[in-house]
């Protein structure tokens, strides 16, 4: 995933499969990517985190993200994720006048802020089975364009039936409060605080917080919390020479065995191992 910050050999197409292995190759936060291709990601699993134009939103399992091309973003947060990523030039996909066409009505690639489409369980099975005939083609000796510009097109057809239909679904005060509570979790700015902290910060209950964000996003607020805080961790072990006794400090975590133990739990290896393997690589 970390190629797509190097924007100068940019392919017209390329797709890659998501896996166990993409999360070694990834440094979150990445730095900033602005392409000349729109870019997308699929989940049939896991979690990511986006930030486009200041802006953080979260894709979930089931769940597509478009970014238009010339569109400045970074990957806050990736974890045990499943699925698709890939880009493409508008020259590539328009090579026929069939799809030049029909890429007149792919707003959401031309219009900024509907980043995120959701499909329900069988049209996700479908958007599969078309990302796996496009990879394969991929795979081919020779490649033949058509088959995955057919298929690609197929692909941001469905995506943008389902944004034309979450149109009518404007942003609520629940999706407000979750934005501004992803936004204080996943700051490097600040120590980690607990649910209640939060949500005092936010002028909320603690109950009502965990009500939005676990309706929002199918995890805890707590549950979104330790993810922040091992994220922190991982980045402060791999980009810096603190201390065990510093960075759980820093994390505001007073007990330094109980940071270890804990980054132990989440991760299946001690702080000292991550950092050395991370060191390594």
């Amino acid at each position: 995933m970390g190629r797509l910050a190097d924007n100068s050999n940019m392919a017209l197409f390329s797709i890659r499969i998501l896996d166990e292995n993409s999360q070694n190759l990834l440094n979150c936060p990445s730095p900033p990517i602005c392409s000349k291709n729109h870019n997308f990601l699929f989940l049939i699993k896991g979690e990511v985190m986006v930030e486009i134009n200041n802006m953080r939103h979260l894709v979930l399992a089931n769940e597509c993200m478009t970014i238009p091309e010339k569109t400045t973003f970074k990957i806050i947060y990736f974890k045990n994720c499943f699925g698709y990523m890939g880009s493409f030039n508008t020259d590539f996909l328009c090579a026929s006048p069939l799809i030049t066409n029909s890429f007149k009505g792919f707003t959401f690639l031309q219009v900024q802020g509907n980043y995120v489409t959701r499909f329900d369980h069988t049209r996700s099975g479908f958007i599969q089975v078309i990302l796996d005939r496009i990879f394969s083609e991929t795979l081919s000796v020779p490649q033949n364009n058509d088959v995955i510009r057919v298929n690609l097109n197929s692909f941001l057809v469905e995506i943008a039936i389902e944004a034309e239909k979450s149109q009518t679904h404007p942003n609520s005060f629940i999706n407000s409060l979750c934005q501004q509570f992803m936004e204080l979790v996943f700051s490097t700015e600040q120590q980690k605080l607990s649910v209640s902290e939060y949500a005092e910060n936010l002028n909320v209950s603690a109950d009502h917080l965990n009500k939005v964000i676990k309706k929002n996003t199918g995890k805890s607020a707590s549950a979104w919390i330790e993810d922040s805080l091992i994220l922190s961790a991982k980045m402060m072990l791999k980009n810096t020479d603190l201390t065990m006794n510093e960075i759980a400090e820093n994390l505001g975590i007073l007990d330094s065995s109980y940071f270890a133990r804990k980054f132990k739990t989440h991760e299946k290896i001690s702080p000292t191992e991550y950092r050395k393997l991370v060191k390594r690589n």
